[in-house]
C-alpha cells in the first residue's frame, strides 16, 4: 500500500512535521516541495525519509490569494495527474478543507487529516502523526531561560512585510541592548536596515540558510517575527524572542513563556512592554534607557 504524507505548505509547516517524522523507525514516504527537502538537508534528515518532490514552491492552490486561480487549477490538476500515476492509495494531509475533499473526489483514494477540534499547530501535528503511524513523538521540553547571555541574533524580516519589525522599534530594542555590551548579529538580507548596521557588532546581507542555523545554534537569544526562525530556534532548542504583529498564537511553540513573545498590535505603550520584557528575561536591568 502506498501511503504519503503531504507536506506543501509554508517553511516552518515543514520544519514541525519533519522534526516529527524522523522520529519514527521507518522511512516515511513524503509528498513534498523543493523546500521540504531543503529544510530535511538543513536539519541533517534527509536520509531517514523518503522525500518526492511534486512542486518547487507552495502550490497554487495552498496560496491561491498570491497566485491567482489559474494557476490554483493548473497545480491541483498536476497534482491529481501525480497521484494516479504513481497508484497512491492514501495520502495524509496537514489540514483538512475543501482541496482534501475535491482531491478524494478527483481520485478515490483514502485521505487522512488532523482533529480540526485542536488548532495548536504542534499538538496537532503531533496528534496526527501519532494516530497515523501509530508512533509515539515528543516535543522539545525545555524553559527558556538566559544566564550569562552574551550573543544576540536579530532578524528583523519576515515573509511579510506587514509582520517585519518596524525600524522604530528595532532602534528602541538596539538602545536598550547597548547597555550590556552585547555581541549582536542583524541579519538583514533585503538590506532595508542599513541605518542599524552602526549600532550592531555584525551586520549581514549575503546569509544563507545554513548561516543562519550556525548562527541560531551558537547565540543565547534569537530575536525575530519570521515564523519559521522561530521554530528553527525551539527545534535546535535556543531561547528565542518572538514579536508578533499578527495574531498568530496558534503556531507558537510548546515551551513559550509569557515574557519571550510580545503582540505588538495590542498595545500603544510598545517600547514600555518591550522594556519590561527585557527586563524580566533579565537582559537588561532596571535603569536601562
Amino acid at each position: 500500500m502506498k501511503k504519503y504524507y503531504v507536506s506543501l505548505l509554508a517553511l516552518g509547516d515543514n520544519l514541525i512535521s519533519l522534526s516529527l517524522l524522523e522520529q519514527l523507525d521507518s522511512k516515511v514516504n513524503i509528498l513534498g516541495t523543493k523546500h521540504t527537502l531543503n529544510i530535511a538537508r538543513l536539519i541533517n534528515i534527509e536520509n531517514k525519509l523518503n522525500i518526492k518532490i511534486v512542486f518547487e514552491d507552495i502550490p497554487a492552490f495552498y496560496d491561491i490569494k498570491k497566485q491567482g486561480i489559474f494557476k490554483s487549477l493548473i497545480d491541483f490538476y498536476k497534482f491529481i495527474n501525480f497521484i494516479k500515476k504513481n497508484d497512491i492509495d492514501e495520502l495524509v494531509f496537514e489540514k483538512e478543507d475543501f482541496r482534501t475533499a475535491l482531491i478524494a473526489f478527483f481520485t478515490k483514494i483514502k485521505i487522512s487529516t488532523p482533529n480540526i477540534q485542536n488548532s495548536k499547530i504542534y499538538s496537532n501535528r503531533k496528534e496526527l502523526i501519532e494516530n497515523i503511524y501509530h508512533k509515539k513523538t515528543n516535543l522539545n521540553n525545555y524553559n527558556l531561560q538566559l544566564k550569562n547571555p552574551r550573543i544576540i541574533v536579530i532578524n528583523p524580516l519576515t515573509r511579510v512585510e506587514l509582520k517585519n519589525i518596524n525600524k522604530d522599534e528595532l532602534h528602541y530594542l538596539l538602545k536598550l541592548l547597548k547597555s550590556k555590551n552585547y555581541e549582536i548579529y542583524l541579519i538583514d538580507i533585503e538590506k532595508k536596515y542599513q541605518e542599524f548596521q552602526d549600532n550592531v557588532t555584525h551586520y549581514l546581507t549575503n546569509t544563507t540558510l545554513s548561516d543562519v542555523k550556525q548562527l541560531i545554534g551558537k547565540c543565547d537569544l534569537y530575536i525575530g517575527g519570521d515564523s519559521f526562525l522561530i521554530h528553527l530556534a525551539y527545534y535546535l532548542k535556543r531561547n528565542y524572542f518572538i514579536f508578533f504583529y499578527r495574531d498568530n498564537d496558534d503556531f507558537l511553540p510548546p515551551n513559550i513563556a509569557e515574557d519571550f513573545y510580545i503582540k505588538v498590535y495590542e498595545t500603544d505603550t510598545i517600547k514600555d512592554k518591550i522594556k519590561q520584557k527585557f527586563i524580566n528575561m533579565e537582559l537588561i536591568d532596571d535603569n536601562s534607557n
